[in-house]
């Protein structure tokens, strides 16, 4: 059963909102690995072609990095609201792993140049382990015995573990900062401080607990099809991004 949750209808974000920030945010920021990091940095010929330095190129691709920071931290709070209301943790941890598996292809071709690139998993991965470390601690709460409750614990570690052999997007640091905001789910204020403190290592990582902060504790109107869209909008955008990539600039 989703653990009860304090509303407060003065904040003017919904969760619905958030998303919109979040997919915006995430769109410049792969945009800029697609078609700078990947695509003209890689191709000083092209580059000259266009009447473009390599200055001024990294400035730009630095530029819109800074604005893309914004959403990693965004879907984490997310992610933690989600665990908090679904009725079914195990449904709501199938649905990312699926999401991880078709996002996996489009997210090497978009970044890596390649259908199968090993050494960097997509950002679904984290957000998968990032719910079973929420579930491992949440069981670790429970009144049953005390090898239960190391188990738990063990679990979110082995989570964080994965995180970090896989390499998968944000890698531990990542799921890290998911299992603070779960644990710190009580007090928004010492969410978004130890979220900015946690991010504090990209520059504009912090400011994404501004938006947070403004969060009201309702989800906002939402169509089916909307939610739909925001689980289909990574592996699309990026695969349209790789594509128009390759097709651009070769």
């Amino acid at each position: 059963m989703p653990e009860t949750l304090k509303t407060d209808r003065r904040r003017p974000l919904s969760g619905t909102a958030l998303k919109w920030i979040a997919c915006a945010s995430m769109l410049i920021d792969h945009a800029a690995v697609a078609f700078l990091e990947a695509g003209l940095l890689l191709q000083p010929s092209r580059m000259e072609a266009l009447g473009l330095s390599p200055s001024q190129v990294s400035g730009l691709d630095l530029l819109l990095r800074l604005v893309g920071r914004l959403a990693f931290p965004i879907y984490c709070f997310l992610l933690v609201e989600g665990f908090l209301h679904t009725r079914s943790v195990y449904a709501y941890a199938r649905r990312l792993f699926l999401f991880a598996l078709l996002s996996e292809v489009p997210f090497d071709w978009a970044f890596y140049r390649t259908p199968f690139y090993w050494g960097h998993q997509n950002v679904y991965w984290t957000l998968f382990l990032g719910v079973a470390g929420m579930e491992f601690l949440r069981r670790s709460r429970s009144d049953g015995p005390s090898p239960s409750r190391w188990k738990g614990v063990l679990g979110a570690l082995a989570c964080l573990a994965a995180a970090g052999f896989f390499r998968t997007d944000y890698d531990v640091t990542g799921v890290t900062l998911i299992l603070i905001l779960y644990l710190l789910r009580d007090s928004r204020t010492a969410q978004c401080l130890s979220g900015a403190f946690l991010t504090a290592y990209e520059l504009t990582g912090p400011l994404a607990f501004v938006p947070v902060w403004f969060y009201s504790g309702q989800r906002g109107r939402c169509p089916a099809w909307q939610a739909k869209f925001f689980y289909l909008f990574y592996p699309a955008h990026i695969l349209l991004l790789g594509c128009a990539s390759r097709l651009l600039l070769g």
